[in-house]
């Protein structure tokens, strides 16, 4: 017999396969992108003290706690808005847990129409979510 037994798949298998396979990526993609969803939910539960939030020479001074009652923070961002001009500034080393306070000096320019947002960052240290609304907003910041 020559080139008489091959046999392919059938096409049952194949779409059945093909379903299979669909159906266990769009699982994976969906535990991936859980742990967005949750870090949303943590940014409406954060709680911050904002005890003094005004500008010096050449930086900004943040001096804030995070409540008691909140979640913690993986880390704290200040966003400066000057006329057209906005900057994201990641500060290092500010995870806060309950009822721990931060203060620091921003190095950063600022004027008279400066706008600042302090934004929460939730989740974990692998998984970090930033948050979109500001934790508190100073506009425009005013001198210490």
């Amino acid at each position: 017999m020559v080139g008489g037994s091959r046999r392919g798949m059938s096409p049952l298998i194949a779409t059945v396969l093909l379903m299979a396979f669909a159906v266990a990526l769009g699982g994976m993609i969906m535990n991936w992108t859980a742990g967005a969803s949750i870090g949303g939910g943590e940014c409406n539960n954060i709680k911050v003290d904002v005890i003094n939030f005004c500008s010096k020479e050449d930086s900004i001074y943040l001096n804030m706690r995070n409540s008691g009652d909140s979640v913690p923070l993986q880390g704290v961002k200040v966003n400066v808005l000057i006329a057209n001009f906005e900057n994201t500034l990641n500060i290092k080393n500010s995870q806060l847990a309950k009822g721990q306070p931060l203060q620091i000096d921003i190095p950063a320019t600022t004027a008279s129409n400066t706008r600042v947002d302090i934004i929460g960052v939730v989740g974990s240290e692998v998984n970090p979510f930033v948050c979109t609304k500001p934790l508190a907003r100073a506009e425009p910041l005013t001198p210490c």
